[in-house]
């Protein structure tokens, strides 16, 4: 019987970013299913010449309503999921026809407001987290790692950058790619490129490759004195990002401890390209590289300045660290590799029957505030008190504009008063 009849529907706030690029990366790989993709938001550039190029359907700015009539039509419906309004919009309001769900999770689910629900959780037929990390995650560890849970890393494949050659330039680069918000990056980012500037290695430069809020580190970088000796780029076009990890000497990719990231897409790539990454000793870059042997981990700021200076001195071992690296993403950022792991989730969900998915809440009374509470589970605890909401607005993975922020719910839902009300609380105590 060929796997060619079934039919999956991915269902996808957006296709833009990190989310985009592994979507993309696995259906130019897979033969044995018919796949079509929806987004509840709009999708621009490459994404869409990409997607039109591989002649998958695919339709933009699509309504609850319509997404609902196009799942009886497919045998499998695959929901990409992380803390967005339209997504849980969909999912709170909607009662979804007999379907088999399988959901990926795109966050590690440790830091709220990106986090894993008992009701996100209990939600699809199987579970697909990004990274074995999530399983540690204490709501996750309350089900126990169970039939329905399955880890697939999720990649862009790596196998155009891994003949990413060095470039002859003037003096020493340390590049950082990805999200520019204090979410994702480690708050002392910039004052760390102050204090290597103060350590004596020759013609030190940095540059920034991303968004979103790159005017906001250049203003800081400004006022810091340094903003002479840091580039930011602003979002670039994948063949002007092989030049720049074609001159990065170091990759400096310190995240705050609090970031949202799984499977990093950039420090694949960035490894794939022999660019030798230096980070802290979050989880996520602890799983990804091995200390001194494909990159360098870090405790403290003054471990990571010490680091970038080591590897400045000693030519021989970062070439050797940089080979190491390109092998070893080489070999586990395939899309080979990931085709293969998802062929094993799909055909196991085929054995699951048809049904009917709803969310378990009162669809018909809830608001928009209601919708960003279901999507936090147990943190909504935080927002019964305008105090409360005070203390947590000191947290700077609930005070970025995207990733399930407050912020982020009222710009999609501006006209709900309440919360209007706690993101006016949220910034004016920042």
């Amino acid at each position: 019987m060929s796997m060619q009849r079934f039919k999956i529907l991915h269902i996808t706030p957006h296709l833009g970013g990190g989310v985009g690029s592994t979507i993309l990366g696995y259906l130019s790989v897979n033969k044995s299913f018919e796949h079509e993709v929806v987004a509840f938001g709009y999708t621009k550039g490459y994404v869409l010449e990409t997607i039109k190029h591989l002649k998958i359907p695919y339709t933009d700015n699509i309504t609850n309503e319509e997404v609902i009539k196009k799942i009886p039509e497919f045998d499998i419906v695959l929901i990409h999921q992380w803390n967005h309004p339209l997504l849980y919009n969909f999912l709170v309001k909607s009662e979804l026809p007999p379907c088999r769900v399988v959901m990926l999770g795109h966050n590690s689910g440790f830091n709220p407001p990106n986090c894993y629900t008992k009701k996100i959780l209990e939600y699809p037929d199987i579970f697909v987290f990004t990274t074995p990390l999530s399983y540690d995650v204490r709501e996750v560890k309350s089900f126990g790692k169970v039939y329905n849970m399955y880890d697939v890393w999720s990649t862009e494949g790596v196998e155009e950058y891994k003949d990413v050659k060095r470039l002859k330039h003037n003096g020493f680069t340390v590049g950082y790619i990805g999200t520019v918000d204090y979410a994702k990056i480690h708050p002392d980012f910039l004052e760390m490129c102050k204090e290597l500037l103060d350590c004596n290695i020759p013609h030190l430069n940095f540059v920034v490759v991303g968004g979103t809020q790159e005017s906001e580190f250049k203003a800081e970088a400004e006022k810091l004195g340094i903003a002479d000796k840091i580039v930011f780029t602003g979002y670039v076009p994948k063949d002007e990002l092989k030049y720049y990890l074609s001159i990065f000497d170091v990759f400096g990719y310190p995240l705050a401890p609090y970031h949202y990231g799984t499977c990093d897409l950039v420090l694949q790539i960035a490894m794939a390209s022999g660019v030798v990454p230096v980070v802290f000793d979050n989880p996520m870059e602890k799983y990804m590289i091995k200390n001194k042997k494909t990159g360098v981990i870090v405790k403290d700021k003054k471990g990571y300045i010490q680091a970038i200076k080591d590897l400045y001195n000693n030519i021989n071992w970062r070439k050797e660290l940089s080979n190491n690296a390109r092998e070893v993403a080489i070999k586990n950022y395939s899309l080979d590799k990931l085709d293969k792991e998802w062929e094993v989730v799909f055909t196991n969900v085929l054995d699951f029957p048809k049904r009917e998915k709803k969310w378990n809440v009162n669809r018909f009374s809830i608001e928009s505030k209601d919708i960003f509470l279901e999507s936090i589970g147990n943190y909504a605890r935080h927002f019964e008190s305008d105090f409360d909401i005070t203390q947590l607005a000191k947290n700077k993975s609930w005070q970025t504009e995207t990733k399930g922020s407050v912020h982020n719910y009222h710009s999609y839902f501006p006209f709900d008063r309440t919360l209007m009300k706690w993101s006016m609380l949220m910034r004016d105590n920042k």
